[in-house]
């Protein structure tokens, strides 16, 4: 009896966590729109239009679809896309139950790893954010669900077409988690080892492509046209990749120092644990402590189902790796995001199912290790959701740096132009009355800066980086006027911005 009053008061304090977290997403929902992707997805409730940016390829747009119907309510393009990112987060507590119970069999105490994932403070900051990323996660956690679903009942139709159904939502959503498609490798690897391989795994091809052909066949035509589509992406793949897209072709660094800055800076220090030493402290504690446990009491194999699943899972990781390595934006923390679902869901079933072995031993030093694990657990939970309403309310009231910038050039009264780089973006989206450009190339610059010598010639610092790396002579000709800083966190490109006066 006591045991189920346990079990019963655990169960109405993760619902009290997952309510709190949903209710201060919305809450907090931020009023700022701090980058040029945030302005893209805000801009495409008003009028869808790829060529105008609005959103940017590829179109995102079952996440456009489900802020525009939020926004039929609350007419705020900005709100609307942060409600359904917390929405669709509140909806993945069902795929992530469902999946800590299939992989641990620990049925109570799966009900921890949804409060641990939706707490979790970086995931949490995006939920109050006008970005894909959140939503994307969300359709990730429903994806993968299905997907072990689907392999309990290998020949059931319905459970594979699920699943396929699952993945074009997510390319629709976000198709940068392309990676995590080679989930579906071990269900199709199952189709070929039956009568009737080629027939079985041709229509599983067909049925994929035609769910993503859903949402590209709509993007078609918002375009217009099959070619100028065609023209568009091509165009946006080479720009990607070449010129802005931040991978290992447009910005040149050291392999070293690009996995240093993945993996420790991107991926432990923000995404993990949102800049909290506590709480990387409590991940640490956990992983020790599972290990010593393992140590004492031996491992434990999994069904085979569960076993090619994680298999899968772990592939997906290592794929996904490679691509946020070579292909994706270093900068941004952000892109490494899709990573904590493997992370989270692999330790945790190491935690649960370790700890219901322990139930049935008996030496009181071993059994010591399950009350640890519980008890990291729920404190990892706690800190997190304290630290997370935290940084929400910051995010919400904590003017970005683009916005100071706003708000000071404004104030000047001889006449200016502003050169700034993806600022412009955001100033444009405020409304700037005053000159500014977004600036490309040295040459193009000084044409534009000594057209009217008269009017004062002002340039952020991402602008002199970019003359820099041109290899163009800057120094003598700049003079600090203004400086103006927020939280990396929430901004990690344009947290810091230096304003300058070209001295001609």
């Amino acid at each position: 009896m006591k045991h189920k009053a346990v079990n019963y008061l655990m169960m109405l304090w993760v619902v009290a966590v997952i309510g709190t977290v949903t209710y201060l997403s919305i809450f907090y929902a931020s009023p700022y729109v701090r980058t040029w992707d945030e302005v893209d997805f805000t801009l495409a409730l008003e009028r869808f239009d790829l060529l105008a940016m609005q959103p940017h390829f590829p179109g995102y747009p079952y996440f456009i679809l489900g802020g525009w119907i939020i926004n039929q309510w609350i007419h705020n393009g900005l709100k609307a896309l942060s409600i359904f990112n917390a929405l669709a987060v509140l909806s993945a507590v069902l795929p992530i139950y469902g999946l800590a119970r299939r992989l641990s069999g620990n049925g109570v105490m799966s009900f921890l790893l949804p409060a641990l994932v939706l707490s979790s403070p970086y995931l949490w900051l995006m939920a109050s954010r006008p970005m894909s990323e959140c939503a994307g996660m969300a359709l990730l956690w429903w994806f993968l669900w299905s997907v072990r679903y689907a392999m309990d009942r290998q020949t059931s139709l319905f459970r594979h077409g699920l699943s396929l159904m699952m993945l074009g939502f997510l390319m629709g959503t976000r198709l940068s988690f392309f990676p995590f498609a080679l989930a579906l490798v071990p269900l199709w690897y199952s189709l070929w080892q039956r009568p009737g391989r080629w027939r079985r795994l041709g229509l599983a091809v067909l049925v994929a492509l035609l769910f993503q052909l859903l949402w590209v066949a709509g993007l078609v035509m918002s375009e217009g046209t099959l070619a100028g589509f065609w023209k568009l992406s091509l165009a946006f793949v080479e720009g990607h990749f070449s010129e802005w897209g931040g991978g290992v072709i447009s910005t040149p660094m050291p392999i070293g120092e690009r996995i240093t800055q993945l993996f420790v800076r991107n991926l432990a220090g923000s995404a993990l644990t949102g800049g909290s030493t506590l709480i990387a402290v409590g991940f640490v504690l956990l992983v020790i402590t599972v290990g010593i446990g393992r140590l004492l009491i031996g491992k434990e194999g999994q069904n085979w189902e569960n076993r090619q699943f994680i298999y899968g899972l772990v592939g997906c990781a290592i794929l996904y790796a490679f691509w946020a390595l070579l292909g994706q934006n270093i900068e941004k923390p952000r892109h490494i995001v899709p990573l904590l679902a493997p992370i989270f869901l692999l330790l945790f079933v190491l935690t649960a199912r370790l700890a219901e072995r322990l139930k049935t031993v008996k030496q009181p030093h071993v059994r010591v290790v399950r009350v640890l694990l519980y008890s990291l657990l729920v404190g990892l939970i706690v800190t997190q959701t304290i630290y997370g309403s935290q940084l929400q309310k910051r995010q919400a009231m904590e003017e970005p740096a683009v916005y100071q910038l706003h708000d000071y050039v404004r104030q000047i009264q001889e006449p200016f132009v502003l050169f700034t780089w993806e600022e412009t973006r955001v100033l444009h989206y405020l409304g700037a009355d005053y000159d500014n450009e977004r600036i490309y190339t040295y040459a193009y610059f000084q044409a534009l800066a000594e057209s009217d010598l008269k009017r004062r010639v002002l340039l952020t610092d991402h602008v002199v980086q970019g003359f820099i790396q041109q290899g163009k002579p800057v120094e003598g000709h700049l003079k600090q006027i203004a400086e103006f800083t927020a939280e990396p966190l929430f901004d990690p490109a344009y947290h810091h911005i230096i304003l300058y006066e070209w001295v001609k």
